[in-house]
């Protein structure tokens, strides 16, 4: 039997729409009546998979208190919310350590409840309402999750009342059409109460998410009931597999091609299951990171001009238009750039200026491409035009951070916008290595070196990891690990051996070292790529550091190494 509403008559109920409401299944009011046990309710009802980490809720609620204080904060909103639950609680709500878990099977929520289908709405739901009404906790990071899961359910609620688009029955693929469509499988899971599903969501989510940064891509979710396969023909289908034992999982990212269902990538994983319960994610994100640059790959085969940006068609413009950046040709650089103005449509607008300002860099630190009076002026107003926009992609932000910082001098502007770029997207290695840049450039070298460890681990596999590795290398000479500078700067060498940053760093590590033999070697190659950098004012200018001790210590270097 169902109630009214559409509920099972032994489910207990929650509300979302309108006020917070709770009512067990005799319908027995059981809503807890402080603000924040409602909202630490509504963060699991709304969650994904109904999991969050207790590191995650306490930033969300206490975000403005001291660990210790925020931990027993969150100890007495679960006692408050379990007794206002009274036996329910038992019913739907898990604590650990490290987790809670609103079990989503085990009870009945209004806005889950709508099914696709806007003449099947529950009696009791009430779409109309704004979701969480009158719900206030004085917290500034609850209220911008708020606002961003309003802003997220109005857009639902308006496709889900708007009329639907014929379906067509014989679509395009979407490569002929210049884009990529990637369709999300269900999990296949094995064990683990929840747990498994829950990390199979996150990974195949969390690459499609990371993809998106680059450009738009076309995403279908094949997980519930809606889409047809047919219709929507995806070039990729991505699909994770889990098994959980104990504490342990294995997990094994997978992709098929659409036409065929040809396995096309399997990468596996084996790990705890708390890496993906605890803040730092890093064996699931550095996993996450190495899946989205092979499936990069099979982007730039699969694309209808095999990745270029001829003709606004590339699968991918942000990916290979910093690779071909990298690739420290002036020639590459001018058709990127190029490409940039020509792309189509469906681009992140914010993404494409970013780009365009982000080229500046090389002009300064690689010498590519023309640096005067009238061209830092075109910089100075693509960057500004692009911030007034508000741009939502951390690698736009990342490129302007980088810009703002390292080419305009701006650093304190740049340290906000890093802040978003990272709390956007915490798996691009491209953001957490010009984090690390912009740390070395304010001289915080502990947290520089803690940034670009994480953009060494997420960029492995990464087409531009020699330029993770060059930031390392940078970071260790300024700390006076010479040694350990001059290992990385050979690793990136041995990549990219043109690469001038990672020439001019080791070259001073390697002056340090009295290394003269070497150090006679790499200056050679330098001064045959820059042969202006024997100047003192360009060596000032190439290094664009701002701190006097820390051009003092690379100038000591070079000078050491004949220079």
């Amino acid at each position: 039997m169902t109630n009214m509403d559409g509920s099972d008559t032994d489910m207990p109920r929650l509300y979302v729409l309108g006020a917070l409401c709770v009512k067990d299944a005799g319908g027995r009011d059981c809503t807890p009546k402080g603000k924040k046990a409602q909202a630490l309710l509504a963060l699991l009802a709304l969650s994904p998979r109904g999991i969050r980490t207790r590191v995650w809720l306490r930033d969300k609620l206490w975000s403005d208190s001291d660990e210790e204080h925020a931990a027993g904060s969150l100890r007495q909103t679960i006692f408050e919310l379990r007794r206002a639950l009274d036996g329910l609680a038992t019913q739907v709500l898990t604590c650990d350590r490290n987790a809670l878990t609103l079990h989503l099977d085990r009870i009945w929520i209004d806005v889950r409840a709508l099914t696709g289908n806007a003449d099947t709405v529950p009696d009791a739901v009430v779409p109309t309402a704004d979701l969480l009404e009158g719900l206030d906790v004085g917290d500034e990071e609850f209220e911008e999750w708020l606002c961003l899961e309003r802003a997220a359910w109005e857009t639902q609620r308006d496709a889900f009342f708007a009329p639907a688009p014929p379906r067509p029955v014989h679509a395009r693929p979407a490569a002929e059409r210049g884009r990529i469509a990637i369709g999300l499988l269900p999990s296949i899971v094995h064990g683990g109460d929840g747990q498994g599903a829950y990390i199979g969501d996150y990974i195949t989510e969390s690459v499609a998410r990371t993809l998106s940064d680059y450009q738009p891509v076309d995403i279908v979710d094949f997980r519930g009931p809606g889409p047809d396969m047919a219709a929507d023909e995806p070039t990729f289908l991505l699909r994770a597999r889990a098994l959980v034992v104990g504490d342990g999982v294995s997990v094994t990212f997978l992709v098929y091609g659409a036409g065929g269902n040809a396995l096309l990538l399997s990468q596996s994983l084996q790990t705890r299951v708390s890496d993906f319960t605890e803040s730092d994610f890093a064996m699931a994100n550095q996993f996450v990171a190495q899946n989205v640059d092979h499936l990069a790959k099979l982007f730039e085969k699969a694309g209808p001009d095999r990745g270029g940006l001829r003709n606004g068609r590339s699968t991918l413009i942000g990916y290979h238009a910093l690779a071909s950046m990298f690739e420290l040709d002036p020639r590459r650089m001018r058709a990127a750039l190029d490409g940039l103005e020509h792309v189509g449509d469906g681009i992140d607008d914010g993404l494409l200026e970013s780009l365009k300002a982000y080229s500046a860099s090389f002009a300064l630190g690689e010498n590519i491409g023309q640096w005067d009076d009238a061209q830092r002026e075109r910089t100075e107003k693509l960057v500004s035009d692009i911030l007034q926009r508000n741009p939502l992609n951390s690698i736009a932000l990342a490129c302007v951070g980088h810009t703002m910082g390292f080419v305009l001098d701006r650093h304190d502007v740049a340290s906000e916008i890093f802040a978003r770029a990272i709390e956007l997207n915490p798996m691009q290695a491209f953001v957490w290595d010009h984090l690390a840049l912009h740390k070395l450039y304010c001289g915080d070298l502990a947290q520089a070196r803690a940034a670009s460890d994480k953009a060494v681990r997420l960029g492995n596999y990464s087409p531009i990891s020699y330029t993770y590795d060059t930031t390392a290398c940078m970071i260790a000479t300024l700390q006076g690990d010479f040694p350990h500078a001059s290992q990385l700067g050979a690793r990136a060498l041995a990549k990219k051996p043109g690469f001038h940053a990672a020439l001019r760093y080791r070259l001073a590590a390697l002056g340090h070292l009295d290394d003269r033999d070497e150090a006679h070697r790499v200056r050679g190659t330098l001064l045959a790529l820059d042969p202006d950098f024997a100047d003192r004012a360009v060596q000032l200018n190439r290094f664009r550091l701002p701190r006097k001790e820390s051009i003092d210590h690379v100038l000591q270097g070079l000078s050491r190494a004949g220079l």
